[in-house]
């Protein structure tokens, strides 16, 4: 199975173009992400994938000069580059480079994209060994030892001998169990991987006088520590948890980083590496809940989250009706009480799933409401790289809510200078009822989008658009049937053209059919007339 890199400053493409892809259908896995090139540079540098898959522009390392970079390096994996149209110039500076297949992001379909890399997986098929790559590549290749970590971490068997045994290059290379994993998480400075990982290796060596500790980066280029027992016992530490908390201090005060460090349980054979890796990755991913800067063993999970707890469920419609009926109360209680439920359950991918929901609907009211769309895209990019900043349940809380409430800010200024396109529209229903008006016609005709107008007159004059249309048509419709006029033209002048439809909306709102309230009309005439007689 190939190995995919995807290399994109905005986390929601990058989240896309994973979920878009069915990848092991057509033989493929990601095994890499980067927010820039000089991310993804250290982590090819590293473990180099088949296929890098690279945004143009980014900010700190351009796509372009990645992928100078990359073969000026000796790899020669294959290329698909994205870009928006504007970037076409850049892209072709790429093809120099070998670039296998171009995308346009604004057109790029789950079908389009798969079709591009089921290409150049036939190509990688089809390609014969290059004896001068194999050569770069080795020489390119990381460290044996991190390398096999990695492998190890990720489920693959330790080596031929039986099941649990100490593989022969772990032996050569000192490495020694029964150890612990630590999976540390640097949420300050502007570290690269390589950084990250010397600062690292610096403080461990620092701590204690043991040296059979190896540090090594994941694939999401985040520093992992296998930590022999024999390192701990001469650090002549209380217990693991306390010995990694002053890993965390001796950052803060040597490098003014903060870190956050999730434990493992020990590790006794190399086939328990995996399982060790989980547990330091999902205590490490719990600084959601407990806060950033802090030591958590994953045996402090056990029984942290809400057990048989109903589905949290954001609902659109809800947030739509509190934010078009400018319930400034409602709406910020209502946010709460999503993280409320978050904070109960204790689930940090789930935190993930329903920010990225309440990020849609920002993202999608925002249009509706401002005509500036300069200012809207702005806003929408801000809003996905603020998504991957967030880094405590109440950072999340606060910063929605703060996000939320400059939305409604912002309607409410422009619901107080828009209140006249209301009047408006509705002088002109009253003097176009027989023509065909749709909601899209009268909110052009306001110069306002078509769910913001609907929401703003139901606010406005208490029904909908189209309840207030029918009713201005039916009230028009009773003055014309105390005349002589047959019933399916009244409904036609009226602008109801279908004589059944006109029928059954009159009875539903006055009650009678149209020759029933004619009959009703003309029997209270001529009592009238009787009376005045009389």
């Amino acid at each position: 199975m190939y190995r995919v890199m995807i290399v994109e400053d905005e986390f929601i493409v990058r989240y896309g173009i994973r979920s878009m892809i069915d990848w092991e259908k057509i033989g493929l896995e990601v095994t890499g992400e980067a927010a820039n090139g000089k991310e993804a540079l250290e982590l090819i540098r590293r473990d180099p994938p088949d296929i890098l898959i690279t945004d143009i522009k980014m900010p700190v390392m351009d796509g372009i000069q990645l992928i100078e970079e990359v073969r000026n390096s000796g790899f020669m994996m294959k290329v698909i580059i994205l870009s928006n149209l504007e970037e076409f110039q850049y892209a072709q500076k790429a093809i120099r480079y070998g670039v296998s297949e171009y995308m346009i992001k604004s057109d790029m379909m789950p079908r389009d994209f798969e079709k591009a890399l089921t290409n150049v997986k036939a190509s990688l098929d089809s390609a014969e060994p290059d004896p001068e790559m194999n050569t770069k590549a080795s020489i390119a290749e990381p460290a044996r030892k991190e390398k096999l970590l990695l492998g190890l971490i990720e489920g693959s068997r330790p080596g031929d001998g039986e099941s649990g045994s100490i593989p022969e290059e772990a032996v050569l290379k000192g490495m020694q169990l029964p150890a612990y994993l630590l999976y540390t998480l640097i949420h300050t400075g502007d570290c690269g991987l390589l950084e990250k990982q010397q600062v690292i290796h610096e403080t461990f060596e620092h701590i204690g006088s043991d040296r059979s500790f190896v540090v090594f980066a994941d694939k999401q280029g985040e520093i992992n520590v296998l930590l022999p027992v024999a390192y701990h016992e001469a650090a002549e530490s209380d217990g693991i948890k306390q010995l990694a908390e002053r890993i965390i201090f001796h950052l803060s005060q040597a490098y003014g980083l903060v870190c956050t460090i999730g434990l493992s349980g020990r590790v006794s054979d190399w086939t328990g590496l995996s399982k060790a890796y989980g547990e330091a990755l999902a205590a490490a991913k719990q600084s959601m809940f407990a806060g950033i800067g802090k030591a958590i063993s994953h045996s402090e999970l056990a029984g942290a989250k809400e057990a048989d707890a109903a589905p949290i469920k954001v609902s659109q419609s809800h947030i739509h009706t509190l934010l078009y009926g400018l319930q400034s109360k409602e709406l910020h209680d209502y946010v709460s009480s999503l993280f409320d439920q978050l904070n109960r359950r204790q689930d940090p991918d789930l935190v993930q799933l329903i920010s990225l929901e309440l990020i849609m609907i920002l993202t999608a009211v925002w249009p509706d409401v401002s005509s500036d769309q300069h200012h809207v895209v702005h806003l929408k990019k801000q809003y996905f790289d603020q998504l991957s900043k967030l880094e405590t349940i109440e950072q999340s809380r606060e910063w929605f809510l703060q996000a939320f409430a400059e939305l409604l800010e912002h309607m409410i200024r422009i619901y107080n200078s828009d209140r006249n396109s209301i009047i408006k529209a509705t002088q002109y229903i009253q003097q176009h009822y027989q023509q065909e008006i749709s909601l899209q016609s009268i909110s052009h005709f306001v110069h306002l989008s078509k769910n913001y107008f609907a929401n703003l007159f139901k606010k406005e004059v208490g029904e909908s658009f189209l309840e207030y249309v029918t009713r201005v048509r039916i009230e028009k419709a009773k003055v014309l049937l105390a005349g002589e006029m047959k019933a399916a033209d009244v409904g036609q002048m009226v602008g109801i053209q279908d004589p059944k439809y006109f029928s059954k909306v009159f009875k539903k709102i006055t009650g009678a059919t149209p020759s029933e309230y004619r009959s009703l009309v003309k029997e209270n005439k001529e009592s009238k007339e009787n009376k005045d007689t009389l």
